[in-house]
């Protein structure tokens, strides 16, 4: 599978605080000539799904204001489709059982690398495809 090809035309939103973070993977994306909107709050998130909507949702645990899990629950009663992966230096058993709760797709652990959101989309991807029967072409 070739990841970036198969993201053409899907909506990425990455939700994290931490400017190099943010801007180190907007660039790594526009690299790879795919779309990544980043943002800095759970609450500016919320707004752009209620405009755009969105096909997979990349957000940290700790955000200002609303945390990482507040978020998703509350862009879930907005729109449900979107595979979520968390990202997270705090894997402790009530992160993850609320995780799992909500239904997230996917965990990397700070500190992470680009392979390790490389291997996390291509495992969403997969899943999608296998689940659904879908030939590579095909959008979540």
């Amino acid at each position: 599978m070739n990841l970036f090809e198969e993201l053409q035309g899907i909506n990425v939103l990455l939700v994290e605080d931490d400017p190099w973070i943010r801007d180190s993977l907007r660039r790594f994306f526009a690299n790879e000539k795919c779309a990544l909107t980043a943002v800095e709050t759970g609450e500016e998130a919320l707004e752009l799904i209620k405009g755009n909507g969105c096909d997979i949702i990349i957000t940290d645990y700790r955000l200002p204001g609303m945390d990482g899990l507040e978020f998703l629950k509350r862009a879930q009663s907005i729109n449900a489709r979107f595979k979520k992966i968390l990202l997270t230096a705090y894997m402790t058993e009530p992160v993850i059982s609320e995780a799992f709760r909500l239904g997230v797709h996917e965990f990397i652990e700070k500190p992470f690398s680009t392979e390790d959101i490389e291997e996390a989309l291509v495992r969403i991807l997969e899943k999608k495809i296998i689940a659904n029967g879908l030939g590579p072409a095909n959008s979540l």
